[in-house]
C-alpha cells in the first residue's frame, strides 16, 4: 500500500462526513485517525523497507517489533485525546500518562487475542491499541507472499481474524464477492452465496437489505447464526472506498440490531 490508499480512505469519510449527517461525527473522527494510522505506516514501510517475505498461512500475529510502534504512541494518543469522543479522548489521555510498560502490556496483549473489550473502559483502551496496530498489520500483510488457498475460509488466511466487510466487484455478467479481514486488510475470494459466519449457504436462511441512504452498501444476514456483515457493491458506486463506506452506512446497523442481529466483527469504530 502507498501513502495513496490512505489519502483515498481520508478523503472518501471527509466527503461522505458531508454528505451523510448521521454519520458525519464518526466519519470526521477516523479522518484524524487515518491520518495519524497513515505516519504509523510510513514509519514502519521506512524501517522494514519495501520487500514482500514468505510467512507461514494464518501466522502473521506471530511477529510483533514495538521499537516501531512504541515511538508513535505518545503523538497517536494525543491525536484521540484531542478528536475523539469524550470517554474514548479521556481513556486515551489517561494511557498515555501511564507511559511505556501499560503500552506495551496492552499492545501485546490485544495483538495476541483481538478484541472488542467487554466494559466500556476496556473498549476504549483496545480502541487506541487496536488503531495503531492496523497500519502495522496492513503492512505486514502487504510484504507477505500471498498463500495459496485451497479451500475459501471464513477467517483471514494471513492473520486468523475474522472478516469486516464484504466487497462485490463487477466481473463479467455479474459480480465477484471478497472478504476484507477486520486487521490486516487482506482480501481474499469468497463464495457469492454464503455466510462466512457458520458457512450457511442456503439462500432461504441468508437476507439482504439495504437502506435507501447508503445503497451502495448492503446487509447479508444469517438466519442459522443470526450474525450478519456488510458488503459494498462497486457495481452501484464505483468511488467507494469499502472500509469507510462500511462505517458510514449506520443505518444498516441499526436495522441489523433492530432485527436481532449481531456483527461479525466490529470496525474500527466500534459498530
Amino acid at each position: 500500500m502507498t501513502s495513496g490508499r490512505w489519502e483515498e480512505r481520508i478523503a472518501r469519510a471527509q466527503h461522505l462526513s458531508a454528505k451523510h449527517t448521521f454519520a458525519a461525527e464518526l466519519l470526521k473522527f477516523y479522518a484524524h485517525v487515518a491520518s495519524a494510522q497513515k505516519q504509523v505506516y510510513t514509519g514502519v514501510l521506512a524501517a522494514c523497507g519495501d520487500v514482500r517475505v514468505r510467512r507461514p498461512a494464518g501466522k502473521l500475529r506471530e511477529e510483533l517489533d514495538l521499537t516501531i510502534l512504541l515511538p508513535e504512541m505518545r503523538g497517536f494518543l494525543g491525536m484521540i485525546g484531542q478528536y475523539g469522543p469524550t470517554p474514548l479522548a479521556g481513556a486515551a489521555r489517561e494511557l498515555a500518562g501511564q507511559g511505556s510498560e501499560a503500552w506495551v502490556k496492552l499492545l501485546t496483549t490485544w495483538w495476541a487475542a483481538p478484541s472488542d473489550g467487554n466494559t466500556a473502559a476496556d473498549a476504549q483502551r483496545k480502541f487506541c491499541a487496536r488503531a495503531i496496530l492496523t497500519p502495522y498489520a496492513e503492512y505486514l500483510a502487504e510484504h507477505t507472499e500471498p498463500p495459496v488457498l485451497e479451500v475459501m475460509p471464513r477467517i483471514c488466511p494471513l492473520c486468523g481474524v475474522r472478516p469486516l466487510l464484504g466487497v462485490l466487484r463487477p466481473e463479467g455478467d455479474g459480480t465477484r464477492r471478497t472478504l476484507v479481514c477486520s486487521l490486516c486488510a487482506t482480501e481474499w475470494n469468497y463464495g457469492r452465496i454464503g455466510c462466512p459466519g457458520c458457512g450457511e449457504g442456503s439462500e432461504t436462511n441468508l437476507a439482504v437489505y439495504i437502506a435507501e441512504e447508503v445503497k451502495q452498501v448492503r446487509v447479508e444476514a444469517c438466519e442459522k447464526c443470526r450474525a450478519y456483515i456488510k458488503t459494498v457493491d462497486l457495481s452501484k458506486d464505483g468511488h467507494a472506498v469499502p472500509m469507510v463506506d462500511e462505517m458510514a452506512a449506520v443505518p444498516l446497523d441499526l436495522w441489523a440490531e433492530q432485527k436481532g442481529y449481531r456483527k461479525l466483527q466490529a470496525n474500527l469504530l466500534g459498530m
